[in-house]
């Protein structure tokens, strides 16, 4: 082999690219998933007008926001993600948001019920596409000290589209109607696919393994990887709290504490904003800083943050509408101090666990093995948890305005489950990275 062969082996992807590049890169793709969520998200700010405009129940909201956006969602994404392992990663990340931000553009235009449910089908299939080739991007733009890192930064941007889709949507909905929210939303985001498009560069990657024919044998691989199935499963179950509480949250003010859906979009969005964020990033450092003692952190940190946000979304819930604060000339709910705190440990699984899975894979397997932790979290978390609300709400209607309060209090209880997957899966995960770092020693 020759000394120029040799050489070009050596340097890794991360070290083609200047520090201010990296930077700019990781911008652009947390702005472009900013996009991916204000039109995954939108919905839960519109759930209440859309739902009094075609007098629809819960159980139809919980689909329409969960499991009808979900499912093509989560499992066109594997093979979307197939392709740009073995193409451009680039250029598949281009094509998704072209087309996710059309369709949202044009859910404006739905007549019925029906035709809403079709058109969000339509933007699922279009952002298969997206997180899983962006999150393979920065494991090659990023050294594995700080993958960790770059993907909290980029796990920031469903707090900020949190921000921008629940207060925005709700100041649009009131003056211009339901309908105007997503063509306002939908519209930028083909003007950004161009920009990616013309200026991302896609990192050099070794040719994929030749005997790596078959998508169906890349999967079991890649499932068989050690602490895989248990990472799954942890995103999983705590996905189901997560999007169960947030695609809910607003209505819960709304119809229990008496909220305009302005003020619950601006408070939800501003504790996303800060306090999810802070807690997604703080996480992520923590990660890289304890697991290059102990491995065993990366699920250890993810464990204790489900375990410790769950009494902090159940005061969010069962505390009486009656305790309040002034703050200035608004009355402002107490549960909404505890939906701080929760924010900012329930957000502690994102950064460790996208990349506990990039570090357990090879290069040519990455983007699939984002796009199957996808798989997990959004046939369970999206698909499930809106939908598990939504028909426990129908279930206790009885109880009048209170059975959204109970619905949301018996889903959020999940992660409970989650937590355990999380501290099972840790002595897997750890031993198989200490046996990567122990080779990767000795052929130095």
């Amino acid at each position: 082999m020759s000394s120029a062969n040799k050489t070009s082996q050596s340097v890794l992807p991360h070290q083609s690219f200047s520090s201010g590049y990296r930077a700019y890169v990781l911008a652009l793709l947390t702005l472009g998933y900013v996009f991916n969520f204000v039109d995954r998200q939108v919905m839960t700010i519109l759930l209440e007008p859309i739902k009094a405009e075609f007098d629809a129940s819960d159980a139809q909201m919980g689909l329409l926001s969960g499991l009808a956006f979900a499912l093509f969602y989560a499992t066109l994404g594997i093979p979307v993600a197939r392709l740009a392992d073995r193409w451009s990663r680039r250029n598949v990340l281009a094509i998704s948001m072209a087309t996710w931000s059309v369709v949202t553009a044009l859910c404006s235009t739905a007549s019925s019920f029906v035709h809403l449910a079709l058109l969000r089908i339509g933007v699922g299939i279009g952002e298969a596409g997206g997180s899983p080739p962006s999150q393979s991007l920065i494991t090659d733009y990023f050294p594995p000290e700080r993958r960790a890192f770059a993907q909290g930064v980029f796990a920031i941007a469903p707090n900020i589209g949190i921000l921008v889709g629940l207060f925005g949507g709700a100041l649009i909905a009131e003056a211009l109607g339901w309908r105007a929210v997503f063509l306002v939303f939908g519209l930028p985001g083909v003007a950004l696919s161009v920009l990616l498009y013309l200026t991302l560069r896609e990192p050099l990657r070794p040719p994929p393994d030749p005997l790596d024919r078959s998508l169906w044998s890349a999967l079991g691989d890649i499932v068989k990887l050690p602490g895989f199935a248990w990472v799954a499963a942890g995103v999983g179950f705590a996905g189901i709290s997560g999007y169960g509480l947030g695609v809910w949250s607003p209505s819960f003010l709304v119809r229990v504490h008496g909220m305009t859906l302005v003020d619950a979009g601006l408070w939800l969005g501003l504790i996303g904003v800060f306090f999810g964020g802070l807690g997604t990033v703080i996480s992520g450092m923590l990660v890289d800083r304890l697991s290059q003692r102990d491995p065993h952190w990366q699920l250890w940190v993810p464990a204790i943050g489900c375990l410790i946000a769950l009494p902090t979304q159940l005061a969010f819930l069962l505390l009486p509408e009656t305790l309040v604060f002034q703050l200035g000339d608004t009355t402002v709910p107490v549960a909404l101090l505890f939906m701080m705190l929760s924010a900012l440990f329930a957000a502690s699984w994102v950064a460790p666990s996208y990349a506990a899975v990039q570090n357990l894979v090879p290069p040519h397997w990455r983007t699939q093995a984002s796009a199957l932790l996808l798989l997990t979290l959004n046939l369970l978390g999206m698909g499930l948890g809106p939908l598990a609300v939504g028909l426990l709400s129908d279930w206790f209607s009885d109880m009048g305005v209170e059975s959204i309060r109970y619905a949301l209090a018996v889903t959020v209880s999940t992660c409970i489950l989650g937590s355990l997957c999380y501290w099972y899966g840790s002595g897997a995960y750890a031993s198989a990275i200490g046996a990567d770092r122990s080779l990767k020693r000795l052929k130095q």
